[in-house]
C-alpha cells in the first residue's frame, strides 16, 4: 500500500470520527423525567450519563411519587414518568382522553419491598398474617385484632410492651399503593401509621428509631437498617433473595408519545442509551435486577428496538 493510500484512509477514518462526535453533540431538545421516588436514584445515574454523552440535551428529574406521572404525562409536562407500580385504571383512561392514545408501558427493573428495623432489634422474621396486624386497620387480611407491643410480636422481645413506631409511605408513593395489595389485601393502612416522605428518609428514620419498624425498597435498605425475613403460612422463613418471596415488584417507565412517533427524540435517545451496557451496569448498583417479561409491557430492550 502506498503512502497516499495510507494517507487517504488515515484521513476517511479521522473525518468519520469529527463526523460522529459531532453528530452526538448536535443532538439538541429536553428530558423532563416525573415520578417515583424509589426510582429517583436510578434515574438520577441514568440521567448524568446520558447528558455526559449528549450534553445539548437538557435533563431534568423530578422525584415527587408515582403519583405524580400519569398527570404530568397527560399535561404535557413530562417526556417520561417513573412509576413504582404499573399505572391503574382510572390513569390509563385518563392518559387516552387526554392524549388519544394508551401509554407506552415499559417494564425498567425488578424490586424487593422489605421490612425494616434498627440494628438494634433482636427480632430477625415476622410472619405474614403479624405484617397484616401491624401494619393495617384491625381485620385485615382477615386476621383478628391488631398487634401495637414487641411483645405481641415475640412474649420474650428485649423491647417487651414497648410500643411498635410504625412508618410508612403517603399515599402518593406507588411503594405505598403497592405494599397497601400486597401485604394489606387492598385494605387501609393503620391510621398510627407514621407516613415519611420518601424511601431514604423511611430507611434514615429507622436508623435511628430502636423501636421502629417499617417498609421500605430494598435497593434503599442498604446500610443503617435490619432487613427482616417473612414466614410464609406454610411456616417456611423466606429472605427477599427466595424466589417466592411474597413482596416482589416490576417498576415501569411511560412515554408521554408512542415510540414510533418518538423515533429520534429524546425519549427515545435515552431508552436506547440505558438499555445498553453502561444502563444495565447502572441498574444493578443502584441494586435493582433486570425484570422478566411483563405481560402488556415492553423490556427496554423491545422499547429501544421500537426507537430504532
Amino acid at each position: 500500500m502506498t503512502w497516499l493510500k495510507r494517507a487517504l484512509i488515515a484521513t476517511l477514518l479521522l473525518c468519520s470520527g469529527f463526523v460522529g462526535a459531532a453528530s452526538e453533540q448536535a443532538e439538541t431538545g429536553s428530558l423532563t423525567i416525573v415520578g417515583s421516588d424509589t426510582l429517583s436514584r436510578l434515574m438520577s445515574d441514568w440521567t448524568e450519563a446520558f447528558y455526559a454523552r449528549y450534553p445539548s440535551i437538557s435533563v431534568e428529574v423530578q422525584a415527587v411519587g408515582s403519583a405524580a406521572a400519569p398527570p404530568a404525562l397527560q399535561q404535557g409536562t413530562a417526556n417520561i414518568g417513573s412509576m413504582s407500580r404499573p399505572m391503574n385504571a382510572d390513569e390509563r383512561s385518563g392518559f387516552v382522553v387526554t392524549r388519544g392514545y394508551p401509554p407506552t408501558e415499559i417494564a425498567i427493573a425488578s424490586d424487593t419491598v422489605v421490612l425494616i428495623t434498627h440494628p438494634s432489634n433482636p427480632m430477625d422474621s415476622i410472619s405474614y398474617d403479624k405484617v397484616a396486624r401491624v401494619f393495617g386497620m384491625p381485620g385485615t387480611c382477615g386476621t383478628r385484632g391488631r398487634v401495637s407491643r414487641w411483645a405481641e410480636l415475640s412474649p420474650a422481645h428485649a423491647f417487651g410492651h414497648q410500643k411498635i413506631q410504625v412508618l410508612g409511605r403517603s399515599a402518593t408513593s406507588g411503594t405505598y399503593q403497592y405494599f397497601r395489595r400486597a401485604a394489606l389485601c387492598d385494605g387501609d393502612p393503620g391510621v398510627f401509621t407514621n407516613e415519611i416522605p420518601g424511601s431514604s428518609g423511611v430507611v434514615n428514620t429507622i436508623a435511628r428509631l430502636p423501636t421502629g419498624l417499617a417498609y421500605a425498597s430494598k435497593a434503599h435498605a442498604d446500610k443503617g437498617v435490619k432487613i427482616l425475613n417473612v414466614i410464609a403460612h406454610d411456616g417456611r422463613v423466606l429472605s427477599p433473595s427466595a424466589p417466592d418471596y411474597p413482596f416482589k415488584r416490576d417498576l415501569y417507565m411511560y412515554t408521554v408519545k408512542s415510540l414510533v412517533e418518538a423515533k429520534g427524540s429524546a425519549e427515545c435517545r435515552f431508552i436506547d442509551f440505558i438499555s445498553g451496557p453502561k444502563g444495565l451496569m447502572s441498574l444493578r448498583a443502584a441494586g435493582f435486577e433486570q425484570p422478566t417479561k411483563v405481560e402488556g409491557s415492553l423490556t427496554l430492550a423491545e422499547a429501544a428496538d421500537v426507537c430504532r
